[in-house]
């Protein structure tokens, strides 16, 4: 940034001016030493007095010029008061040092090797690595020490980790596992944009905070998500031995007091109600070849509130009949015994055409989108320009996980017991609970509570007419 420039500045022009005042003098060494040693003393007697006044002093200069840099060239406006401490400090410095050269001229270097030891401790100690090449190697670890690394996970920790640095510039790794760090992270975090990237681009998150009004803030959810990764940061800084110093970030996240139906609202019957109409009348993709499956992996959240992930690992193989002969899909993917089950499917999926529609695929998978695909064509846009959810809902909270939401809520009218819920959403089995026979059993139960929940604002007319216009044929004439 040019700022340690101005310090050599100062240093040299310093040094020559001294050399300068004795040079007309044809004057012995000795008596030069001696000059010198006596103009020291004086020094030391103004900084001692600039000191007990708690003035800045000539150094103030310096500080002006540092200041200017810092904030053309970073952004940073230092305060008043950070101006006069900085100024402070300096002249505290240059202080020691003419005592330093004081002794030195007078034949006594003690002072000056003591000092020299002290630097050498304090920068082994404070090593500056910057935050930036810190922030590298440990991207780099995540994806060299996993065999098959989650890319998707490894993308959104590049992103995490930008926008740690947009946060605290090209500081140094001991500077930002600093409590004062973790104060200023958690500040910005409370007052950080929505999809920045996509809104605001490249513009600092400084900036947006300077110029930009009401604008809608991430979720404490996923401030949080910052702060563990700086957590991460620094627990790879001490296993890698670039500092030695306690993370401060260990047991900093958010404490919220706020609901998850609050963080991640579910639909209301308003919002079913424009989303059927709108899975009936809008085309669900624009370009060719034509992805009208995507209408089947819709009604399958809104009537089952499975898992995106889950529903797009579905192949044809996964939808069988049990022994009893219910029909189900048999989820084989998830990292819990609790997700690989089988679902029942709902009548209502059933009257539609679903089990026709899958018997007349040519492919093994039911579905060519992969849940990100998926969700980038569904989930609300800012921007107007894409989303399939534009329209349904103004709400940026909600998304299509807010089907899942609502699922559970009329699970839990119908059966009002939180643990029917659960074990419908794929989150409990019921202990330890694994035999297939078992499972087979209360996956019957649960389609009894399934086939009893209320429909009264989805327009099966609707869908059964939208089905003999996507898939002709399938459901007769």
């Amino acid at each position: 940034t040019g700022i340690s420039t101005v310090f050599d500045q100062s240093a040299r022009g310093h040094i020559e001016w001294e050399n300068s005042k004795y040079r007309p003098y044809a004057a012995s060494p000795k008596e030069i030493r001696e000059a010198k040693a006596d103009d020291a003393t004086t020094f030391i007697q103004i900084h001692e007095e600039l000191l007990a006044d708690k003035s800045p002093g000539i150094a103030q200069f310096t500080v002006n010029r540092v200041s200017e840099l810092l904030k053309k060239k970073l952004g940073i406006k230092m305060t008043a008061a950070d101006c006069k401490a900085l100024a402070i400090e300096i002249t505290n410095a240059d202080k020691t040092i003419y005592e330093i050269e004081k002794a030195r001229l007078r034949g006594d270097w003690k002072p000056l090797e003591l000092l020299e030891e002290k630097v050498a401790r304090e920068l082994a100690a404070q090593q500056y690595i910057p935050l930036k090449e810190v922030a590298d190697l440990y991207l780099k670890r995540h994806i060299e020490s996993n065999t098959n690394p989650d890319m998707k996970r490894a993308k959104a920790l590049e992103a995490e980790v930008n926008a740690l640095l947009d946060i605290f510039g090209n500081t140094s790794i001991s500077e930002f596992n600093t409590m004062d760090s973790s104060i200023k992270l958690k500040s910005v975090l409370k007052k950080y944009p929505r999809n920045k990237t996509i809104v605001y681009g490249d513009k600092s998150i400084h900036s947006i905070i300077r110029t930009e009004k009401n604008y809608n803030t991430i979720s404490l959810t996923t401030a949080n998500k910052y702060i563990k990764t700086a957590k991460s940061m620094v627990d790879f800084a001490l296993k890698a031995h670039l500092i030695n110093t306690a993370n401060v970030y260990k047991n900093e996240t958010f404490r919220s007091t706020v609901a998850a139906d609050d963080q991640r609202p579910a639909y209301a019957d308003a919002d079913i109600i424009r989303l059927v109409d709108a899975l009936c009348t809008r085309p669900l993709w624009k370009y060719r070849p034509a992805k009208d499956e995507r209408f089947w992996i819709v009604l399958i959240v809104l009537f089952h509130g499975m898992r995106l992930d889950n529903i797009v690992a579905l192949t044809k193989k996964d939808i069988c009949q049990l022994d009893n002969g219910l029909w189900v899909f048999a989820l084989q993917k998830g990292k819990r015994a609790a997700t690989r089950r089988p679902v029942a499917i709902c009548d209502a999926l059933l009257l539609l055409g679903f089990l026709e529609w899958v018997d007349s695929l040519d492919r093994i998978k039911l579905f060519t989108d992969s849940s990100k695909q998926f969700s980038a064509w569904y989930n609300f846009s800012p921007s107007k320009i894409s989303g399939f959810e534009n329209g349904i809902t103004d709400d940026p909270r909600k998304c299509l996980y807010s089907l899942r939401h609502s699922f559970a809520g009329n699970v839990y009218e119908v059966a009002g017991d939180i643990k029917i819920a659960a074990d419908m959403l794929g989150q409990s089995t019921g202990g330890n609970v694994t035999a297939r026979y078992v499972k087979a059993t209360k996956a019957k139960a649960l389609k009894e509570i399934s086939d009893k929940m209320s429909l009264d604002c989805i327009d099966l007319d609707k869908l059964e007419a939208r089905v003999k216009e996507l898939f002709p044929g399938i459901l007769g004439t």
